[in-house]
Parts: structure tokens; sequence; C-alpha cells
């Protein structure tokens, strides 16, 4: 992270370094990427880099947070719109085409060789999972939602077919369709 008081170009920087990073992994996957290729990619030079990460999997941190930073959980309605809006955007972001979608395979496969960036993709997928779960639980606690059903399973169950549409076909799930999710796994 970096101080609230960070100077503007500093920061403007590494954004740009992180979207250079982004990028890059989704073209040519984690393992092809290099700093080297990420900081003329971005127009700086490798030192810049390396004034703010220690190395790939460090700038591969920072630049996914940016991307996790976009995912917010609504504040108001119900625990199923909330659910629903949260998928919207799951969807949205895996169907839209963008670089931080692209990552995704590239940090699933990485994983499977890496056991550095394995700890990572847990780590990051964990937080992102848990923003579910404790809306769930909120809705277990408020008796919206089945309190005898599981928060981590039902998780598991909302998203897996978005996830499974981005990884194993060539369509997307459809957007219009995520609250046929929620209806099937929450029934009213």
């Amino acid at each position: 992270m970096t101080p609230t008081n960070a100077d503007p170009r500093v920061e403007r920087s590494r954004r740009l370094i992180c979207s250079a990073a982004i990028e890059e992994m989704a073209e040519v996957g984690y393992g092809a990427m290099t700093i080297e290729s990420i900081a003329k990619r971005a127009g700086v030079g490798k030192a810049t880099v390396y004034r703010h990460w220690a190395g790939k999997l460090d700038l591969v941190e920072s630049a996914l947070d940016l991307v996790k930073d976009d995912m917010t959980v609504p504040t108001d309605g119900s625990v199923r719109e909330r659910l629903v809006a949260m998928l919207t955007w799951l969807a949205e972001f895996l169907a839209g085409g963008s670089a931080g979608s692209a990552c995704l395979p590239a940090l699933v496969s990485a994983a499977q060789y890496d056991e550095s960036v394995r700890d990572f993709h847990h780590r990051f997928s964990a937080e992102r999972r848990q923003a579910f779960m404790d809306l769930i639980d909120e809705g277990r606690a408020t008796g919206e939602i089945d309190p005898a059903l599981d928060a981590r399973l039902v998780t598991d169950t909302l998203v897996g077919p978005l996830f499974h549409r981005r990884m194993f076909t060539a369509e997307p799930y459809p957007v219009d369709e995520v609250g046929a999710i929620v209806d099937l796994v929450l029934p009213r």
C-alpha cells in the first residue's frame, strides 16, 4: 500500500506500471512476462519498477489488488438484491474481455507450477469469496436466508457457474441470467 500523502506523480506511475503488468500477464501469461517487458510496456525503466516492487509476484499482487478494489459490496437493498448486484458485477467482469479478466487463466496456470503464486492466488480468491460469505451470513442472521445453509457452499454454488463459463466454454455466463442462479440456489 502507498501512503495517503504519496506524490501524485509517483501514484500515477505505480498505476501505469500495474496496468502494464495486467496487460502483459493477460497477453503472454505469468511465466513469460518479465519485469523488463512490463517496464517497456509502461514506458519506464526497470529500476523504476524495482523501486516500488521486490519482484514480479509482488507487482502482480499490487496490480490485481487494483482490479479487486473495483468490486464493491452494495449496502442498500435486501441481501438477495445485493447478491445479485455482486454476481452481476462479477459476470460483467468475467465477460468483459478486460485484461484483468484475461489474467485469470494465467494466474490459475501459474498457480499449478509456482507455490508462491498458488499461495497468492488462494489468498486473493479467499478475500473475494469472503465478501460473498459475509453477505450470506448477514442474510442467515436476519432470516433472509435459511440459517441452516452453509455460507461457503452457497458462495461456491453461486459463483461457480460464472467461473466455469469463463474458464471452460467459449460463451461467458449471460449477465441478465445471474438472478436465475440466485433463485436456484436460494429459493424464496
